[in-house]
């Protein structure tokens, strides 16, 4: 606490030590104007105005609050947050009123310390002296001595308390002058959401690669445990694709996770031109081998995927886009499905076309949705494509059908 005050203190003698050079200089000027005449009272009156102006120039900088905020955060502890506006004129305004608030308030404790204090004790020691009582005006040479005494006990008191009060006030004002401006505000809110659109496209990655791996590690694991007595071949097979699956479910993992520690951007989408897409993305030359990786459905044998070989049409954010489209698609196939898949990707006019079928037990079952199908659609808006998903019934039969369309080239 006392350590609070004594900062607090510092910072009124910072306020103090401009008061002094201002009143210095106000008294030094206004005293040359007085005492000259003619043209060179007129070059002195022109030199103050242009000081002014040039001192309020500097106190409207840009960095200036930046600079109070800091100092007002260290000395007066309070908690303020750095102003990420800085060149507003309601920030610039802020700036400068807080210079002048410091000012005076400094001038006033000055003040207070240098005339208030030796004011009261000199009053207090005429109340017992009579001596140093004949040096005091003659208004107060009348006052009898106790009068005097609580007289100069008042100043004094008033000088030393006084700090205290100065420091509170000081305390008080500085997050209602230093704080945040509305434009503080719109900025903060805008990282906000650049932070959570961030945190959502994680999420996304996460959710599309880790639940992809995950799904396709259980359909090896199941297949091979059915068929291990009779076919240890196959099941040594499922066993390697299991241990590869793991390592690159492992290896995506890490990236992403050090995406957010180092605060990196996240993986790209198609709206994010010019990124790089993940390594497992960027071995393959176009979009039709990157929908060929996924072409192996695993032991279940749901079907096959047919593509349009696009080399050369398709830019790297929006084969990363079709890429996941497909992944998480081809993860509901798996967990949700009941026989053969069929689907096909195609570009034309410019545009990547996404056609996924497979039945599955009901349309109730079919229209139990998770986060998959709501990232895949935050994934195609921000690429500016767009999701069809849901049942429908072929034959008789219920079927999940998705269609996806997304721009080839990234619009940015």
């Amino acid at each position: 606490m006392i350590g609070r005050w004594t900062k607090g203190l510092l910072h009124l003698l910072v306020g103090g030590a401009c008061a002094a050079l201002v009143a210095w200089l106000t008294f030094g000027f206004s005293m040359t104007i007085v005492n000259t005449q003619g043209p060179v009272r007129l070059v002195m009156a022109a030199l103050v105005v242009l000081a002014g102006v040039i001192v309020a120039a500097l106190l409207l900088a840009s960095p200036v609050r930046a600079a109070e905020v800091g100092l007002a955060s260290t000395l007066l502890e309070v908690p303020l947050a750095a102003p990420a506006d800085q060149s507003s004129w309601e920030s610039r305004r802020r700036g400068l009123l807080w210079a002048v608030l410091v000012i005076l308030l400094g001038g006033a404790s000055l003040l207070a310390l240098l005339w208030c204090v030796p004011q009261g004790l000199w009053m207090l020691v005429a109340a017992v002296d009579d001596g140093v009582a004949g040096s005091l005006p003659e208004l107060l040479r009348s006052v009898p001595g106790i009068g005097l005494g609580a007289m100069g006990l008042g100043l004094v008191l008033v000088g030393i308390f006084g700090q205290v009060a100065l420091v509170a006030l000081l305390r008080w004002l500085a997050p209602r002058v230093l704080g945040p401006t509305s434009t503080d505000r719109l900025l903060r809110a805008e990282e906000e959401h650049a932070r959570l659109l961030r945190s959502h496209e994680l999420a996304r990655e996460l959710h599309d690669s880790i639940g992809h791996a995950l799904t396709a590690i259980g359909v090896q694991a199941e297949a091979g445990s059915r068929v291990a007595a009779h076919d240890p071949a196959f099941a040594q097979r499922a066993l390697e694709q299991i241990a590869e699956t793991t390592r690159s479910a492992v290896s995506e993992l890490d990236g992403v996770l050090g995406s957010l520690r180092r605060g990196a951007d996240p993986p790209p989408s198609a709206a994010e031109d010019g990124r790089r897409a993940p390594d497992a993305v960027q071995a393959l030359p176009g979009l039709g081998s990157v929908i060929a990786l996924l072409g192996d459905l695993g032991p279940r044998g749901q079907g096959t995927i047919s593509c349009q070989e696009a080399s050369g049409e398709v830019d790297e954010g929006a084969a990363h886009t079709a890429y996941r489209v497909v992944q998480e698609a081809l993860t509901n196939l798996h967990r949700h499905g009941t026989g053969e898949g069929r689907g096909q990707v195609r570009v034309e006019n410019g545009q990547i076309m996404i056609l996924l079928e497979n039945p599955v037990r009901s349309a109730a079952t079919a229209r139990s949705g998770g986060h998959g199908l709501v990232g895949m659609r935050e994934r195609l808006a921000l690429a500016g494509g767009s999701l069809a998903a849901g049942p429908v019934s072929l034959d008789g039969q219920a079927w999940w059908r998705l269609e996806a369309t997304l721009p080839a080239r990234s619009s940015r």
